[in-house]
């Protein structure tokens, strides 16, 4: 096979005429603005990237819901605000996720997400409908191809900026910066996005207010998470993205204006809670629960206790537990047939670690082994406890306690405490665990914000909660005859 040589000035020519190329070829219009925008990708080519992603999605989120009248609630709302839009027979797929987190999302090609976690969190249709029509302008305004096209485009200049120099590798460091810009929205992509989907909403019927007030049930829910993690809920107006994300309550509020449609629609509420009579709320017993400082997980048939003062928050991979104060635990596990524990530890999961204190244990009649390390983060130094434990002949699960030093002998007890709390669930306790749902609950004489709060099958936090879930501020009553969601078995 015989060598080519090429020199440098031609293959920056080559290069740059590709740039060249990507720059003068790439605009095309996009549907929700007729305005020609830089990208590279054809609507068939963005349909194969939000097929091809779908089951990605799918995955991360818990799958999709298993309630076929919800979820076509969904997708028909989503489809009424597709018909309003400038391609009103664009093909869209709207798909309900599993999963308690709050969040929407959308795909290129006209694949749009919400979790039931927002639902929950939405107080009336058109708040839902705000949601939704945003995603559906991102889609419109083809926003993500947009910013892939960006990123390619990137790719080209950094390649050439990298060769110019004669420096290897400098492309490599200028394209991580460009991925990390690229990895959100810009402002101008969010404001078009509520731009189009206030546009979407009015046309549809709904009052566009839905969108001020979902914004609000957002930085509330984000200001309560804060504060059950421990957290100053202050912080929030310097972490939260209601703080930092370019679409501010006074923004949309601009918008509405503009549109000249503030005080016009429906806002659907009774309709819309009725729909959600019933829905689970929180963790699904699929994907295992957290019961207070406890974890089940009846498909698995195991359940441990956190210590106390620690909150546990289940994802998709793994339980991360934290106290607030720099201790953490992460619980995670799977299918593997390693041999004994300790040598799991070391060959396996931690092999490069220089381990300590490597001991043998057996935790409820199953074998397990322990170790110690060190490790570092952007905080400082910590003391890592490793537990690894056979479960079943297939299944190893482990416990990593991360501490921060001067803490680590005064947690000792309590961590010992929740490693040998890991047990195997009984048929009747597996049966016993039931999701938590959303129940309407219709206000009568009597009732009280601290009476309802407390009615809740929740264990801390009631009066906070129902305040949150059901968009009330401190200090709002209540009256007779308001629908409101509560969170009972």
């Amino acid at each position: 096979m015989s060598r080519m040589r090429v020199s440098r000035r031609s293959m920056l020519a080559g290069l740059a005429a590709g740039a060249g190329v990507l720059s003068v070829g790439g605009c095309q219009v996009a549907p929700g603005t007729g305005r020609d925008e830089f990208n590279l990708l054809s609507p068939t080519e963005e349909a194969k990237m939000g097929r091809d992603s779908h089951p990605q999605i799918l995955a991360q989120f818990g799958g999709a819901v298993d309630d076929p009248a919800l979820s076509a609630y969904v997708a028909g709302l989503g489809q009424t605000l597709v018909r309003t839009t400038e391609t009103p027979g664009a093909d869209f797929r709207f798909t309900l996720l599993n999963s308690d987190i709050v969040n929407a999302m959308a795909l290129p090609g006209g694949y749009v997400y919400v979790t039931r976690g927002l639902l929950a969190l939405c107080g009336n249709e058109a708040e839902l409908a705000g949601v939704v029509g945003h995603e559906i302008g991102h889609v419109l305004g083809r926003h993500s191809a947009q910013r892939y096209s960006r990123a390619m485009a990137a790719n080209v200049f950094t390649t050439i900026l990298g060769i110019a120099v004669g420096t290897p590798g400098i492309a490599d460091v200028a394209q991580m910066g460009a991925g990390a810009w690229l990895q959100s929205y810009s402002r101008e992509n969010e404001m078009e996005a509520d731009h189009l989907g206030l546009r979407y909403m009015s046309r549809g019927g709904w009052n566009p207010q839905g969108m001020v007030t979902m914004l609000n049930r957002l930085r509330d829910h984000g200001r309560l998470e804060m504060l059950m993690a421990g957290r100053d809920p202050s912080e929030i107006d310097q972490t939260h993205f209601m703080a930092t994300h370019p679409r501010t309550i006074d923004r949309v509020q601009a918008a509405i204006a503009e549109a000249g449609t503030a005080n016009s629609g429906s806002l659907g509420e009774n309709a819309y809670l009725e729909r959600l009579d019933g829905m689970v709320y929180g963790d699904d017993p699929a994907e295992g629960v957290v019961r207070g400082t406890a974890f089940l997980h009846p498909g698995m048939g195991l359940r441990f206790d956190a210590p106390p003062g620690f909150r546990l928050t289940n994802g998709a991979k793994a339980v991360v537990g934290s106290d607030g104060k720099g201790a953490v635990l992460i619980f995670d596990g799977g299918k593997t047939r390693a041999g004994d524990m300790a040598s799991y530890i070391s060959r396996t999961w931690m092999p490069k670690a220089r381990l300590a204190n490597m001991e043998n244990l057996t935790i409820n009649g199953m074998a397990a082994a322990t170790a110690t390390t060190r490790g570092s983060t952007s905080k400082g130094n910590v003391d890592l406890r490793l537990v690894a434990i056979r479960f079943d002949a297939d299944d190893v699960f482990r416990f990593t306690f991360v501490t921060p030093p001067s803490r680590t002998a005064e947690l000792g007890e309590a961590l010992r405490r929740t490693t040998y709390s890991f047990r195997a669930l009984s048929p009747s306790e597996k049966a016993a665990v039931k999701p938590l749902r959303i129940r309407i609950h219709t206000t009568k004489s009597g009732d009280t914000v601290e009476r309802l709060a407390a009615d809740q099958d929740v264990p801390d936090w009631q009066v906070e909660r129902f305040r949150v879930l059901n968009g009330l501020q401190p200090g709002d009553g209540l009256q007779n005859g308001r629908k409101v969601k509560l969170i009972r078995f």
